[in-house]
């Protein structure tokens, strides 16, 4: 585990798209909570790019925190042009573009920024 602030973050991104799979069960309760809709492929989506950010963000590897970022933020644009319309992938509507958004904007803020070469630690010594 990278002592890293961005990793940890990324980390507990991707453990949130993890947990974004539970508003798939809420469907079936009542429409008090249904906060987001999840359904059908983006019950598959959702999870497997959130298990690639965990990844990146426990091995410390930034790649695997943008490619993420970069497929939550496909998947919004995509579920964005479908929305409403009877070709709807991921059988979404504007809280799962809330959802793709701010995970995909949230790792690609966290999986962008060059790291420090020194660490995180040295960073506070010398200050």
């Amino acid at each position: 585990m990278s002592d890293d602030p961005l990793d940890r973050a990324a980390l507990v991104l991707g453990l949130a798209g993890l947990a974004g799979t539970l508003f798939a069960l809420t469907s079936d309760l009542s429409a008090n909570y249904d906060l987001v809709l999840v359904a059908d492929a983006a019950v598959v989506v959702i999870p497997t790019l959130g298990l690639v950010a965990v990844l990146g963000g426990a091995l410390g590897r930034r790649v695997l925190v943008v490619v993420a970022g970069v497929g939550y933020g496909a998947s919004t644009l995509l579920q964005l042009g479908q929305f409403g319309r009877d070709t709807n992938w991921l059988a979404g509507d504007g809280s799962t573009v809330a959802l793709l958004a701010a995970l995909g904007i949230g790792l690609l803020a966290v999986g962008l920024p060059p790291r420090d070469p020194s660490g995180p630690g040295e960073r506070d010594r010398h200050a």
